[in-house]
């Protein structure tokens, strides 16, 4: 079950669904990434008590046209290591088409080759009719189509972390809430994050760091035991880049840490000498 869950539970960090909330103000002026932006990570699996490294995750953005707009290309492509694919051989791509300011999404899709099964899910968003279309194509399932309301301030699974990523945690409390909404397997989903304050955190090859933390509740499933359980560390700085993601699961511990990054838009003062 593992073999699955680290890229799909890590990668996509913010996948956490909770009871439906009021958003206090869903709108963001994206000031925290630029175009040429580059962050990898490398993920790990726990089992008793011993970490192995399985994977790799890039994150990349860039600037393209969709429909005749500008736009920022939001990419995430995950892959295992070569010595595990003899095991269970992985290739995720995760895109996502925004508004370079507002961040709100255009396009999305989600191409997923897991030893051999096959994912194509695309998303078409229509803020005029306020409307969503999906395409879902599976490995041994018959091509889905469908449209889906679409409420103001809905995210898919790439765009959220861009747009969290521009949260102002100095407007919320510890422990406080910060409630989402994304798109995620053809059903709007309600999620949040809630926030817990600063402290440091040392990534190993990488240094310390001054880090925004704040957590989110899984859903208790044949992969996460349920809870609050999921644990995220942010620059506390201009970027606010993920440096540290960790998560228990059924069985073991999952977690993707810093291992590269390049084109920030800031000096990246949060890593302490």
């Amino acid at each position: 079950m593992w073999k699955r869950l680290y890229l799909c539970g890590l990668f996509i960090f913010l996948m956490i669904q909770v009871t439906a909330q009021e958003q206090r103000d869903c709108s963001v002026e994206n000031t925290v990434f630029r175009e040429g932006e580059r962050i990898t990570y490398t993920l790990s699996y726990n089992w008793f008590f011993v970490w192995t490294d399985v994977g790799i995750v890039n994150f990349a953005v860039s600037d393209t046209s969709l429909f005749g707009r500008e736009v920022y290309n939001l990419r995430g492509e995950g892959r295992t290591f070569s010595f595990y694919d003899w095991f269970f051989q992985v290739r995720d791509v995760y895109e996502s088409w925004v508004d370079p300011i507002s961040l709100q999404p255009v396009y999305y899709r989600r191409d997923v080759d897991e030893d051999g099964y096959l994912i194509d899910i695309t998303y078409k968003y229509d803020y005029e009719n306020r409307k969503a279309y999906s395409s879902v194509k599976k490995t041994g399932k018959k091509h889905f189509l469908d449209t889906l309301d679409l409420p103001a301030c809905t995210y898919d699974i790439i765009s959220v972390i861009y747009h969290a990523r521009n949260v102002d945690f100095d407007n919320y409390e510890i422990d406080e809430k910060i409630p989402m909404k994304i798109l995620l397997d053809n059903e709007i989903t309600d999620i949040y994050i809630r926030y817990k304050g600063k402290e440091e955190k040392r990534v190993r090859h990488m240094g310390r760091f001054r880090c925004i933390k704040f957590t989110g509740s899984l859903i208790a499933g044949s992969v996460f035991k349920g809870g609050e359980d999921l644990e995220v560390w942010v620059t506390d700085d201009k970027n606010r880049i993920p440096v540290w993601i960790e998560s228990p699961i059924i069985v073991g511990t999952v977690k993707a840490r810093l291992t590269g990054f390049d084109g920030l838009k800031f000096p990246l003062e949060s890593k302490i000498k």
